[in-house]
């Protein structure tokens, strides 16, 4: 399908302009912080970080190992796995808005600025990773999934969320498959699960292994 033929205008008008745009989404996601939550939990009942939050502590049972929450927008996901008893926490973001609205919480241990469509230098990788609401259907691309898994150590767990709409619309699953062989790490379960209930959004949850 191309990116003309990708159908977002049946959603939310905030979500559609998220969804169609490519350029300046850093600047797109400044501007939003400050009504993001409300927006997107209030008014559309969005529950991915929640719902990828259990996936995750389901599989990852020690609560002292070092998470790096990728896209930690708002925060709304490192609280959550602080709640559930999560020591050791960092989040990434692209928004600096975003990061500064994160920072309130006082969830995160610290707080980094990248945008996913790179590599991330990191001098130690972490034990494992969150990633909500990043992969959709603008930038970053699928392709750039690596960029996300190889912020733990070899050996190390990622939950990754992908939006379901995009996930069909784009038929994702076979190009997720390619980058994992290209980039040598182990998609270990695909697990369905919600992400935002108002607009009958579902997702898709990669289990991988690096």
């Amino acid at each position: 399908m191309s990116k003309n033929d990708i159908d977002i205008d049946r959603f939310d008008a905030r979500l559609a302009a998220a969804y169609g745009r490519d350029q300046d989404k850093q600047q797109q996601y400044d501007e939003w912080a400050a009504s993001y939550d409300a927006d997107l939990v209030d008014d559309l009942d969005y529950v991915a970080w929640r719902a990828a939050g259990d996936i995750f502590a389901g599989l990852v049972e020690d609560r002292s190992l070092r998470v790096l929450d990728v896209a930690c927008g708002t925060g709304l996901a490192g609280e959550y796995l602080r709640s559930l008893g999560y020591q050791n926490l960092d989040g990434a973001d692209f928004s600096r808005e975003m990061l500064a609205l994160a920072e309130k919480r006082k969830v995160y241990d610290r707080l980094w600025q990248h945008d996913f469509t790179t590599a991330m230098d990191l001098e130690e990788p972490y034990d494992c990773l969150l990633c909500v609401g990043l992969f959709a259907f603008a930038v970053p691309r699928i392709t750039d999934l690596h960029h996300v898994v190889n912020c733990v150590a070899p050996g190390g767990l990622c939950v990754i969320t992908v939006n379901g709409a995009a996930w069909r619309q784009l038929s994702l699953e076979a190009e997720v498959y390619r980058v994992a062989q290209l980039h040598e790490f182990e998609i270990e379960q695909i697990v369905e699960a919600e992400y935002i209930r108002q607009q009958g959004i579902d997702s898709r949850v990669l289990v991988i292994r690096r």
